[in-house]
């Protein structure tokens, strides 16, 4: 199962990247579909964390509750910053243009709402005790 979430959050995240370089999707402004900028730290961003994914899922599957839970902390965190600030933590624009406003409205609400759901979901899989091992029949 956290193998599968693995590959999923890969599939995720490199999709992103492709998409934003998909020719048509992003307008003149730099706008994905219209809606949102996604920077080139962003981009860069969700290309290491499909990386991360795809290399712990294949070479080290023992670390994909780490994987998740950082990836959970990092996205949901970026979420915060996102609603509380304005600004973005990953991106490091909370860094290089200091603190915000507050940014509760239903469109910064929604530009932040992949990363609550990937985070939300990644924390609960990577904190999650592992059910215990299935008895035999002796």
């Amino acid at each position: 199962m956290l193998k599968s979430l693995a590959w999923v959050y890969t599939a995720g995240f490199v999709g992103i990247f492709l998409i934003t370089h998909a020719p048509g999707l992003t307008d003149a402004s730099g706008y994905l579909l219209g809606l949102f900028k996604i920077d080139p730290i962003d981009d860069i961003v969700h290309l290491l964390s499909g990386i991360a994914g795809g290399v712990v899922a294949v070479w080290a599957p023992g670390s994909i509750r780490t994987y998740l839970q950082w990836i959970g902390l990092l996205y949901g965190l970026d979420a915060v910053a996102g609603l509380t600030q304005g600004r973005g933590l990953l991106d490091l624009s909370i860094f290089t243009q200091g603190m915000g406003t507050p940014d509760f409205s239903l469109t910064n609400f929604l530009v932040n709402l992949p990363h609550i759901v990937l985070a939300g979901i990644a924390l609960v899989f990577g904190f999650r005790k592992s059910p215990p091992p299935a008895r035999s029949a002796a």
